[in-house]
């Protein structure tokens, strides 16, 4: 319940985001009466053109596009001349009367020789009395004025004079540390602008609730109007948020870095400064031998759980009336949403007890594929009695699946078993699983257990038997790891093809097999998450590019 409640302020985050940011580039912004601030709202950086240079030529080579990088490098040395090369490029996003005005930062300590460069793109440059420069792009003037070891370029005259004195300053913990990188500090953005956008998203909720149909409405409205409101607080109470990409030739992979952090003292701050890692009952999915694993150990605050309440209640209120569209009896319908309503409760009492505790693990090879999941229960019999009721409701369903309950007990864990046949015409399904897909179950005093495959019941008996063995919390929040090559692997003995053959051979030459991996930590009122892509699988995207690129040049 925990990482569903993350990943939808994940979507929150990237939807405030957008939001801001296009709101804060309109022309229209609120006019204020304050003046303007040197403080910038947005903060964008480049890494230098030596740093990009090198990147790009790597990650380019590693795609199988050398030619990229070539280009990239060849048009960087012909409109680069005059520029510090080891120095980033910089925008600042400044308000000036409640409207936003960027700036440049050019690493420059002569910009007349980099505009003599450039005189047969934008014609020569006009020198005003005090120094400033000023070129022509299009309609649009641009002043330029010399700071220093840096160029300042703006829209207007009197912008020039915002630019900070010491730009290093502000670049810490971005300029070359990625090749691109973006902080938006919210709390510069005055409190009647951030009203405007909020007031945007709620005119655009009333024209989209406007052209609902009428049986659907009140479920769509509720949904709607609980994402809102959480938009509404991020507007209110984030602090910052950034994101960064960067290339990292030496490492051999290329990272995308994302941070929120909320305004101290406020709910969201009280929430994430409240949420940390702690003892794992599933921790024995991080193995260097998993094609994927999935693992998260959280405290989950008492703010979560009623926000996830208020969030799952409206959910709950579109789920029931879908079900009245569906030409299901009220009877039926009255059996579906008892059953997803122990369910829910089941996962806010979890929940409440003030923890989040799970860990999935997939292995494959050559020769067989299999998973397992663990996941913390706030009442595991609860949960058994939950899949017993359903399978009493639907025994009688044509090809319903056979289930079988209380086999037997392993160290203090009942274990089930599920059973489905496996049609004849789901040939991929059956090399994977036989004739039969069988779905063992295990359910403890305060756990639930789940694993498929063969021999998957020794995978899940592994996790018992690591439940108790883990005393620390000296962990990520979450983590991610997935291994691209042993399941490709074992998709070529399902069913062979050229295709998945060059790219085992691609990610065999690499030396991580195609690895990505997602990490979550906390930090003092907000979040950090980092998406790392390693070589192996730069190169796998590449090979499948050029494959893909050849079969639609085959079929003209």
């Amino acid at each position: 319940m925990a990482f569903l409640k993350t990943a939808r302020h994940r979507f929150a985050v990237a939807a405030l985001a957008a939001v801001t940011f296009a709101t804060a580039t309109a022309p229209q912004a609120l006019a204020q009466d304050d003046g303007g601030t040197s403080e910038p709202v947005v903060v964008m950086t480049f890494g230098s053109i030596n740093k990009l240079m090198q990147d790009v030529n790597y990650m380019s080579s590693a795609m199988g596009q050398p030619q990229a990088g070539g280009i990239f490098t060849m048009m960087a040395g012909t409109f680069t001349q005059g520029v510090d090369t080891t120095q980033p490029i910089g925008m600042l996003v400044p308000l000036v009367d409640g409207a936003p005005q960027p700036i440049a930062l050019l690493p420059t300590a002569d910009v007349k020789t980099v505009l003599k460069r450039l005189e047969a793109q934008v014609g020569p440059a006009d020198e005003l009395d005090d120094g400033t420069l000023v070129v022509l792009l299009g309609a649009s003037a641009i002043y330029i004025r010399q700071s220093g070891n840096w160029a300042v370029l703006a829209p207007s005259q009197d912008l020039l004079d915002m630019a900070p004195a010491n730009p290093e300053a502000l670049f810490e913990g971005m300029g070359n540390d990625y090749d691109m990188a973006v902080r938006l500090k919210m709390q510069q953005v005055p409190a009647e602008l951030r009203t405007m956008i909020t007031g945007q998203l709620r005119q655009g909720f009333e024209q989209a609730m406007a052209m609902q149909p009428g049986a659907d409405a009140d479920g769509a409205r509720d949904m709607a109007e609980s994402s809102i409101a959480q938009l509404e607080q991020l507007i209110n109470e984030t602090d910052e948020m950034s994101f960064g990409i960067n290339i990292d030739p030496s490492a051999k992979n290329m990272a995308m870095d994302m941070s929120f952090t909320a305004v101290p003292g406020s709910e969201m701050a009280a929430m994430y400064g409240s949420q940390r890692s702690v003892p794992s009952q599933f921790s024995s999915v991080i193995r260097d031998d998993a094609a994927a694993y999935f693992h998260s150990s959280t405290s989950v605050p008492p703010e979560a759980v009623e926000q996830a309440r208020a969030s799952i209640s409206n959910s709950l209120m579109a789920v029931r009336s879908a079900l009245a569209d569906n030409n299901l009896s009220p009877a039926q319908q009255d059996e579906i949403t008892a059953m997803i309503d122990r369910v829910v409760e089941l996962g806010l009492e979890s929940m409440a007890e003030g923890r989040s505790d799970l860990g999935l693990v997939v292995l494959a090879d050559e020769k067989q594929f299999r998973f397992s999941l663990g996941s913390f229960v706030a009442d595991g019999n609860e949960a058994a009695q939950i899949v017993k009721d359903l399978a009493a409701k639907i025994e009688n369903e044509p090809n319903a699946p056979r289930f079988k309950f209380d086999l037997s007990t392993y160290k203090g864990v009942t274990m089930h078993m599920v059973e489905a046949d496996v049609p004849e015409t789901a040939g991929e399904a059956r090399e994977m699983f036989g004739e039969v897909l069988q779905v063992h179950v295990g359910t403890g005093e305060k756990a639930v257990y789940l694993a498929a495959g063969n021999d998957s019941e020794a995978l899940m008996k592994e996790m018992i038997d690591a439940a108790g063995s883990d005393s620390s919390a000296d962990r990520p929040a979450s983590q991610f790891r997935m291994k691209l090559l042993p399941m490709l692997q074992y998709a070529q003995t399902i069913e062979a093809n050229d295709t998945l053959a060059t790219l085992i051979e691609s990610l065999t030459q690499s030396p991580n097999g195609g690895e990505m991996t997602v990490v979550e930590e906390g930090l003092a009122n907000g979040q950090k998450v980092q998406i790392t892509i390693g070589e192996g699988l730069m190169k796998a995207l590449g090979v499948a590019a050029s494959q893909a690129q050849q079969q639609m040049q085959g079929q003209f």
